[in-house]
């Protein structure tokens, strides 16, 4: 070869070098990903739910792969966010209540991060809102971040709002003691973050922290249209959570006297251990129907509120052409208790408090509907997979991928939910085994009485299935540790 061609043969290998590197920069699939705050799937259209509107959701379903029996690890928001983010365990990653999450960081180490683990790939990664735990209300109206994770993010945005001091028509439904705090300089533990306290308020809702975080997250996609720099974009959204804040408009569907509350069996505490009622109607004074009709009425509302923001953002990916290479995620941290066997909000391991939504777009890939056994562990792998990243050894959740190839495959013969410190359920494709810490039990057969209104703990009919639900909870918990 003549000296004289070499250094044209080298420059023309840099360019496509280059090139190719360009072109895999720009092939990465992006992320958007939206988690509501206690939701439960039962509150949904693609879920069943005859009553709430969710149109957004419901499309997005359509278009994806809809989980049907995806289970929380812990039912409150700041383990279960630290499960979701850590795709580890609670009682691994060292959180296992919401005053908890500030050790959050700390445990970790070194260990990524489901976000860091993208950024540490090259990707832009943004938080918008409540993505790890944030008190909600005091954390939102102080637009502060919470205890977040700094090193998961490129940028995040906080989306302070007026919440329980938003403008409107006020309403408390339960008895739960608040401590209003008209100069608004006290943020925390006046009480609206377990009450069901009910705002109307006047115009479109741009106030609320829901409307600033799908305004941000639009910006956002835009920027990314246009530098084609890979984003994995993380998106909480606070509603439904109390207080039930949503424009006026959003509860015109939902008179309250029209509200169909769950369907209720004489008895059916008679069978539940004591450690299994959780917050009900007679302890937070919702006494008559009327009051639980209107808590079903702001709720929804919330939920179509929250709905209408997902509407806009995945509208907005699909208008920048960023939905040919962008995976989109919904789901919620944990199920919420919407006057099932009396219970109201989460802190249960009953089906409604554990279960929860999770719909996973992918371009490319046709719509479906799975019912393998699933968990928010197994968000983390299944991301990386699908992107084309390694799965970290410290995560704990298994992929749920192969479900594109087969819905009907099965992907764990069990899923596990973790409460307090002690109170364990084991969710098996036809059982739910609860054990609480001092030993009393709950077992259901989902399969005949998927509304869990028959313990048959003490059926000595079941007590072989019940013996073999608890060696194999106890090796669960084993293997976890």
């Amino acid at each position: 070869m003549p000296a004289t061609r070499f250094p044209s043969l080298v420059f023309s290998l840099l360019l496509v070098f280059t090139l190719l590197s360009q072109f895999a920069r720009a092939e990465k699939p992006n992320v958007l990903f939206i988690i509501s705050d206690d939701l439960g799937s039962q509150s949904l259209g693609c879920y069943g739910n005859q009553q709430c509107h969710s149109p957004n959701i419901d499309a997005l379903a359509s278009r994806g792969m809809k989980f049907g029996r995806t289970f929380t690890q812990y039912p409150v928001c700041g383990p279960s966010r630290a499960s979701l983010m850590s795709g580890m365990y609670a009682q691994v990653i060292g959180v296992t209540s919401n005053g908890a999450s500030d050790k959050f960081t700390k445990n970790l180490g070194d260990r990524p991060t489901l976000a860091q683990h993208f950024r540490d790939n090259g990707y832009y990664t943004a938080r918008v809102s409540k993505i790890y735990h944030m008190r909600v209300p005091g954390d939102i109206t102080a637009g502060v971040d919470g205890p977040d994770h700094a090193a998961s993010w490129t940028e995040r945005f906080n989306c302070q709002a007026p919440e329980q001091w938003s403008e409107g028509e006020h309403a408390h439904l339960d008895k739960g003691r608040l401590k209003p705090d008209p100069n608004r300089d006290i943020h925390y533990g006046l009480g609206y973050g377990g009450a069901f306290y009910v705002v109307k308020t006047p115009g479109d809702g741009a106030e609320q922290a829901d409307m600033k975080a799908s305004a941000k997250a639009i910006e956002i996609l835009e920027a990314r249209a246009k530098d084609k720099q890979p984003f994995f974009l993380a998106v909480g959204l606070v509603r439904p959570h109390v207080p039930l804040v949503a424009p006026a408009s959003f509860f015109e569907d939902y008179p309250a006297e029209k509200m169909n509350l769950p369907k209720q069996l004489d008895g059916d505490w008679d069978d539940i251990p004591r450690a299994g009622i959780v917050k009900n109607s007679a302890g937070s004074g919702l006494d008559t129907q009327l009051k639980k009709q209107k808590v079903l009425e702001a709720y929804y509302a919330a939920v179509t509120f929250m709905d209408a923001q997902v509407g806009k953002m995945v509208a907005a990916l699909d208008r920048l052409g960023l939905d040919k290479n962008t995976i989109v995620v919904f789901t919620a941290d944990h199920g919420y208790h919407l006057g099932e066997h009396e219970f109201w909000q989460k802190m249960s391991l009953h089906e409604e408090s554990t279960r929860i939504p999770l719909i996973v777009r992918v371009p490319g890939k046709d719509a479906a509907t799975t019912a393998a056994l699933s968990q928010q562990i197994d968000i983390y792998p299944t991301l990386a997979e699908l992107c084309g990243l390694s799965i970290p050894a410290h995560v704990q959740g298994k992929s749920l991928a192969s479900v594109w190839s087969d819905p009907t495959s099965t992907i764990h013969d069990e899923v596990y939910t973790l409460r307090n410190r002690d109170d364990h359920l084991l969710r098996t494709d036809r059982w739910a085994l609860i054990r609480y810490g001092n030993d009393s039990v709950e077992l259901y057969d989902m399969q005949n009485d998927p509304q869990q209104f028959h313990n048959l703990a003490k059926d000595s009919q079941h007590a072989q299935t019940l013996a073999e639900l608890q060696s194999r909870l106890d090796k669960k918990l084993k293997s976890i540790e």
